[in-house]
């Protein structure tokens, strides 16, 4: 199941670097380094949501 996952995370990925790529062919560089750049602030963005967690712990301040 892992390897299945690994191999879909890989296969949109390569889809996405292929779109990224076409999508800059005729920028000039200033413009593709401004593409690339809120591409990695939308990843990042994605990767934090995707580590917060739906429900919380919650927490106990008096057993300090």
């Amino acid at each position: 199941m892992l390897n299945d996952m690994d191999s879909k995370s890989q296969q949109a990925l390569n889809v996405l670097i292929k779109w990224a790529t076409e999508a800059t062919l005729n920028m000039e560089n200033e413009e593709a380094a401004e593409f690339f750049n809120e591409l990695a602030d939308w990843a990042y963005t994605q990767h934090e949501a995707c580590l917060i967690d739906a429900e919380p712990e919650m927490q106990n301040y008096e057993e300090e």
